[in-house]
């Protein structure tokens, strides 16, 4: 009869402290360290230190943690568990806690074969290249340019790498000699989760005061629109009563002021 071998300690261990952290802090989160240089990572854990906790473990430990959750949602994340995970654990919110990660991301130039997190353009405008084999390499790469006053000119909006897609050695060439960083470095988040809410990254990068702006235009609108068809609301309501008071006031003066106009 085959003896059955004995897990090591440390790894019980390990799974135990990522399956107690899932359910001590408000907020956990997967996060991809493929393509994060160690000294970057090192940068963010010492400004974060205090307000998030990284938790970093073979992606079998992190797997077997989540399988051992009680809560379904936690089950959920393992399918956002990448090639090279690590975790995060914070009481900020899930949008609270993408910010501060947003916020320590670095430009950086694209490397052959990584792969577009967005859509990556070359704009319009002056270059500071003489006439030269590069006009060659900026037409095999659909690039519309001419030479003006001397120096390559870009003349159309150009789609170089589309979002999701790998950079080419090409492209990768021309965006470092036109000085072009459209990749970041940083953690980037994958999915977290706050409470029962399960937010993928995508849903979570959002411009805070844009989306104000778009709340308040929004209500704007619909009070506008509620005015117009007589929508009884209470924000309508009281418009329309404010306005018929003042409507009143004015027909009251008018009226007063009828009689001194006669005797004159």
């Amino acid at each position: 009869m085959r003896k059955e071998s004995k897990v090591a300690e440390w790894k019980v261990s390990k799974v135990e402290q990522i399956r107690k952290a899932f359910e001590s802090y408000k907020t956990s989160a997967v996060i991809d360290v493929s393509n994060l240089p160690a000294r970057e990572l090192q940068k963010v854990r010492k400004k974060l230190r205090g307000e998030v906790d990284f938790i970093f473990a073979r992606k079998i430990f992190i797997l077997k943690a989540i399988e051992k959750s009680k809560s379904a949602k936690v089950k959920e994340m393992a399918k956002h568990v990448g090639k090279e995970p690590a975790l995060i654990f914070t009481n900020k919110g899930a949008f609270e806690l993408f910010k501060s990660l947003k916020e320590n991301r670095q430009a950086a130039a694209a490397k052959p074969g990584q792969t577009s997190p967005s859509d990556i353009y070359i704009e319009t405008g002056p270059t500071p290249f003489t006439p030269g084999p590069i006009l060659t390499e900026l037409a095999q790469l659909k690039i519309k340019a001419k030479v003006v006053g001397g120096k390559i000119e870009i003349q159309q909006r150009a789609l170089l790498v589309k979002k999701n897609d790998a950079v080419t050695s090409q492209a990768a060439s021309m965006l470092a000699k036109l000085g072009v960083t459209p990749m970041e470095i940083g953690v980037s988040l994958v999915a977290a989760l706050e409470g029962q809410d399960l937010y993928l990254a995508d849903v979570l990068d959002i411009d805070a005061e844009k989306f104000i702006e778009q709340i308040k235009q929004a209500y704007i609108d619909a009070l506008k629109l509620g005015i117009e068809r007589e929508i009884m609301t209470a924000e309508v309501t009281e418009y329309l009563l404010g306005k018929a008071e003042r409507e009143a006031k004015a027909v009251e003066k008018l009226v007063n002021a009828q009689p001194a106009q006669a005797g004159q």
